[in-house]
């Protein structure tokens, strides 16, 4: 089970998260603009057309994009349809007026007037009839006049520096061929589906064919299919608006990378292509955004780096050391810093005037200027701007310097001073570090670096221009790590055979090792350790080899000296998932286990694990913090904190998983909360729903339905009870580790909560989702429970007073009832009634059963008038059945009871219509005694606790479920228990009080707790006078509560009870009612 979010992540990518939120940033920005609010109120002008009128438009003009008539384009535009345009045919409603005659209708009854012969009377009226003309409109290709406002600008301006190795870079990653064309109809590019080729308009900007290479490449990469495949194999392919989405925004991210802004043009693109301001397309793909990104950065690096020692390779060595070739030649600029001041403004205005020349002739004749005036500039400090002006330079940004001992120094600015390089005589690099100072100028930070290392500072001498270049190309020849040899893999010299099929896995992933090195070596200490657990992690030798593979053609880690942190991350958070289903498929019981496969968090690794609970707190926590810290005024960082993460977990049986992402401050809430939004959000939009039917038909709609049905109606709560349950564990061992002084009822009480919790986990996660109902901490009180069977007795007796079962003495609120009244009884639905169902009370007796009131359900209830006989209740329950009677009609098996002058009769409906009285119908079943009916009043102490003693005999307490704990330790008594309560009873071997039950709390289904809040007796009986409802729950907490008061000390010795609070209240409350009513307040006293 996923969310409909796919993506990967690491740190690495950190930068093009930024690229990727200033994107999302800046098209809400652009939503907000001016100008977009320009473009919407001229567009907005542009009538809908039908779809009919739609594939006439496309027939005559299938460029066409905007499209209007004739005197709109003069009224709404500003704009004039060019003469010898032919227009578009189109049709165009043309409704006419006519007379009808029609019957005349009565405006109150809504039925035909009827005249006196007899017939309708008609009536002529003006009616509306369609039709429709033909009329003509035109293309906006086809007028000139006002510009139309737009969010995207036509084309990118601009140069781009190694522009060609850039190109020839994209070429090779692209996986397919790149071309240029003269494409018609204004486009930039295009992929070719069917034909897997790339065209690029031709004569576009470097900048423009740049980000368009990419842009297709993009395409290429994200949604190449087959046209002609089966629509089942091109489900997984996204509609048009997200794949452009897609395309552009890895083309803005890729070149911000680079350097190479293209706002002015993505951000438009991006917009216009977004079905709304809230950038569905582009929020649900930046995991894939940014991924591919990564993909083409890093492969371009590596193509750029390739390209660039070809070239070196090609270039003619020289013999001498470069810079003391360079070191005879005269410095030109030392001969410049001998001029006046004049001097140097005069041959700086004649230089600029002789480039500006250059330039202005290379566009005249080419179009753009050469490469040999744009190194000309450069070398006089000069850049050329877009229109081809020339501006000074900017200061530089790097220094090198020959020192006295023939060592060099290399500096360059930082953003908080200056990082450098000390160089040996052979250019190798003997030492760096920074200079935390901005405020030197690069010669006096070299001054301060050489005193720093304790260096003479004697002459400086600076390496400019080409001396510079050639430093700068022997440094890195002399500091290059060689590149490994190309990498065949090691799955082909295992040819198909088990490899090393006994051992275990981390010594078979290190005999793959050995044997991938067994030329050169190809790994670092960190992939090798990491390979190891990987392998120990997923147990499969393909997948180890797979990674084998990948880290030794890549060789990252002995080029940079440490690890790819993405290739990682990637394989940490694999591993984890692998733990996290070992864990789940070898342990039935486990709470399930949340992975976290990537954040952007700071507070959350990849790969980090934590259970279900913990993760459902972290989440609601983060979301919490990152959007209250989003909200303070003056915040400049970015929105959402992404989290891809995985839930491994068993349900009815079988593993499972689900992944999805979270936004951090994007309100969600916590992972729960997540995921009940999310599912929720997605069954209910019209839009998601429109895509799923037109891109996968109905099926596919059904199958999406019930799939997020079970997640919201089986999956949440799912993990919602198994929340619960960490609540009660954790709730229950708070108090057993803390050291707080327990009762032996409150001991007992927490340790059964654990138990409880330890037995419902592995029945949650078979499918059972109605969990055993666990009894409340009042089970461990002897006092309440004995005061519970008090009421219980009270009521059975005021129950049977009234004519009534207890069921319907409560349901009735304690009150017989004030006049005579007969009921229905009949058996419910369902197949335990098919044997007392339409049967004759003879058929009964043969079959040896009898009317239990077990069996049956009241029905329906009514006031008993003199008048009504058994007969008549007959005939109206099969003729007249009352409005809000719900039973079926009366039928033999059903039962009618009468109540009249403090009797009730019970007559069951039989054959004929005929009736039988069942006095049965009311019997109890004999009831059993119970340990507690049978105490003694004595209590019994022993090492493990006070247990009250009970005059049953063990064979009784055997038969009543409980078995032998433990003796006295005078060998008198035996404790005997069943999991929940415990006795003591006169000598016999063995019994344990195994731990006992638990109970939840009012609010979530939590751990009730010792509760001390309770309302005194006095309360409860003045709110009783007063007229005041009083639940049971507060007459039982107030009972324990007096039962608690140091007042006297408890007597062991049974005495006779008294009425109980309940009857005491139920007393004071008939004698309210007696008492005349209080007079009401008038207007002016509440005033």
């Amino acid at each position: 089970m996923a969310e409909n979010k796919n993506a990967q992540h690491s740190p690495t990518q950190s930068a093009i998260a930024v690229i990727t939120d200033k994107l999302e940033q800046g098209i809400k920005e652009l939503f907000e603009s001016e100008r977009f609010k320009e473009y919407l109120r001229t567009m907005s002008k542009f009538y809908n057309y039908s779809f009919n009128n739609t594939l006439l438009i496309a027939m005559q003009k299938p460029e066409a994009t905007y499209v209007a008539g004739y005197t709109s384009w003069q009224r709404n535009f500003d704009r004039q349809v060019m003469k010898g345009e032919k227009g578009i045919k189109i049709l165009a409603p043309a409704p006419y007026k006519a007379q009808e005659e029609r019957e005349k209708v009565d405006p109150v009854t809504q039925k035909p007037v009827i005249g006196a012969d007899g017939n309708a009377v008609t009536e002529t009226v003006e009616v509306l009839r369609p039709a429709f003309k033909v009329v003509s409109v035109f293309d906006v290709s086809q007028t000139d006049g006002k510009e139309l406002p737009d969010i995207i600008v036509d084309e990118l301006k601009g140069t781009v520096e190694n522009y060609e190795a850039f190109f020839d870079a994209l070429k090779q990653e692209s996986p397919v061929p790149i071309s240029f064309e003269d494409i018609p109809g204004g486009s930039h590019g295009y992929y070719h589906l069917t034909e897997k080729r790339i065209a690029i308009q031709e004569g576009m900007s470097e900048l423009q064919t740049l980000k368009t290479a990419i842009h297709e490449i993009a395409h290429s990469k994200l949604h190449a299919i087959d046209p002609e495949a089966p629509a089942i194999e091109q489900a997984d392919r996204p509609d048009s608006r997200t794949r452009e989405v897609q395309a552009e925004s890895v083309a803005y991210a890729v070149c911000q990378h680079y350097g190479l802004d293209t706002s002015d043009y993505s951000f438009g693109y991006v917009a216009g292509w977004s079905s709304g301001k809230d950038l569905k397309e582009l929020k649900a793909s930046l995991e894939t955004i940014r991924a591919t990104a990564h993909e083409l950065i890093t492969t371009i690096d590596g193509h750029l780096a390739q390209l660039q020692k070809e070239r070196q390779a090609q270039q003619e060595q020289p013999q001498a050391a470069p810079l003391e070739q360079a070191a005879e030649q005269p410095d030109p600029d030392s001969v410049f810093s001998k001029l006046s001041p004049e001097q140097q403004q005069e041959m700086t205005d004649s230089v600029k005037a002789m480039l500006q020349t250059l330039i202005e002739a290379d566009l005249k004749s080419t179009g753009e200027v050469s490469q040999g005036t744009k190194e000309a500039a450069q070398a006089q400090g000069f850049t050329i701007a877009g229109d081809g002006t020339l501006e000074q330079a900017k200061a530089p940004q790097e220094a090198a310097y020959r020192l006295e001992s023939g060592e060099y120094l290399y500096i360059q600015t930082s953003e908080t001073g200056y990082d450098y390089t000390l160089y040996g005589p052979d250019y190798k690099e003997l030492d760096g570090g920074q200079l935390d100072n901005p405020d030197l100028s690069l010669a006096e930070a070299g001054k301060e670096i050489l005193a720093i290392h304790e260096l003479p500072a004697g002459t400086m001498e600076p390496l400019t221009g080409d001396r510079l270049d050639d430093f700068l190309e022997a440094t890195e020849q002399a500091n290059a790590i060689p590149q490994p040899q190309a990498w065949n893999g090691i799955d082909g010299l295992l040819n198909g055979k088990p490899f090393m099929p006994e051992a275990s896995p981390a010594d078979r992933a290190a005999a793959l090792i050995e044997l991938a090195e067994k030329n050169a070596p190809r790994l670092g200490s960190e992939e090798r350790q990491l390979i190891v657990a990987y392998a120990e992690a997923v147990g499969n030798t393909d997948k180890v080899i797979g990674l084998i593979n990948r880290l030794c053609e890549q060789g990252y880690e002995l080029q940079k000296g440490q690890m790819d942190s993405f290739v990682k991350s990637e394989i940490e958070s694999e591993i984890a998932v692998a733990n996290a289903q070992r864990q789940i498929a070898q342990n039935p019981a486990a709470e399930p286990v949340v992975t976290i496969l990537w954040s952007e968090s700071p507070h959350l690794k990849d790969g980090q694990q934590m259970s279900l609970h913990e993760a459902e707190a972290v989440f609601k926590e983060l979301d919490s913090a990152r959007r209250h810290e989003r909200e303070q005024p003056g915040y400049t960082g970015h929105w959402y904190d992404k989290t891809r993460f995985r839930i491994d977990f068993t349900m009815q049986g079988q593993p499972d998983s689900y992944e999805g992402r979270q936004d951090f401050g994007d309100g969600d809430g916590s992972l729960i909360q997540h995921i009940r939004g999310y599912h929720e959000y997605y069954a209910q939009d019209e839009s998601w729903k429109n895509h799923v039917l037109h891109h996968e038909g109905p099926e596919a709609w059904e199958a999406d339905k019930a799939q997020r049905d079970m997640l919201l109606h089986e999956f949440v709560p799912y993990m919602e009870l198994h929340c619960n349950l960490a609540t009660m564990e954790q709730e229950a061992r708070r108090p057993l580790r803390s050291g707080e002084t327990l009762t032996p009822e409150q001991t007992a009480y927490f340790n059964a909560v654990l138990d409880y919790v330890k037995e419902c986990r592995p029945l949650l996660n078979q499918g059972q989702y109605h969990l055993p109902e666990p009894p409340q901490l009042a089970d461990f009180d002897q006092s309440l429970q004995d005061y519970k069977k008090q009421i219980e007795a009270e009521l059975e007796q005021e129950a049977a007073a009234a004519g009534l079962t207890v069921e319907e003495y409560v349901a009735s609120d304690y009150e017989a009832p004030a006049q005579p009244n007969f009921s229905i009884y009949q058996v419910p639905p369902g197949p335990e009634g098919r044997d007392f169902r339409y049967r004759s009370y003879e058929e009964l007796q043969a079959d040896g059963l009898s009317v239990d009131r077990k069996n049956y359900q009241l029905i329906y209830s009514a006031p008993l008038d003199k008048d009504i006989t058994l007969d008549e209740i007959y005939r109206r329950f099969n003729m007249e059945h009352p409005a809000d009677y719900k039973g079926h009609s009366l039928s033999m098996g059903d039962i009618v009871v009468f109540r009249q002058d403090g009797k009730q009769t019970a007559y069951y409906v039989d054959e004929g219509a005929d009736y039988r009285q069942v006095p049965e119908f009311f019997a109890q079943p004999e009831k059993q005694l119970t340990p507690d009916e049978c105490m003694t009043g004595e209590q019994i102490q022993t090492p493990r606790g006070r247990f009250y003693l009970t005059d049953r005999s063990r064979e009784q307490m055997e038969a009543a479920g409980y078995g032998f704990h433990h003796q006295s330790e005078d060998g008198r008594y035996l404790i005997m228990a069943n999991g929940t309560r415990a006795f003591a009873i006169p000598a016999q071997p063995e019994s344990h009080i195994k731990t006992a039950e638990m109970s939840t709390e009012q609010n979530y289904n939590m751990i009730d707790g010792m509760m001390n809040n309770a309302p005194s007796m006095e309360e409860l009986e003045a709110r009783a006078k007063a007229g005041e409802q009083i639940s049971l729950l507060d007459v039982a907490e107030a009972t324990k509560a007096e039962a608690k008061k140091p007042k006297q000390t408890q007597k062991t010795t049974q005495k006779q009870k008294k009425p109980s609070i309940r009857a005491q209240l139920a007393a004071a409350k008939e004698e309210q009612k007696k008492k005349p009513p209080a007079r009401e307040k008038s207007k002016e006293m509440e005033v």
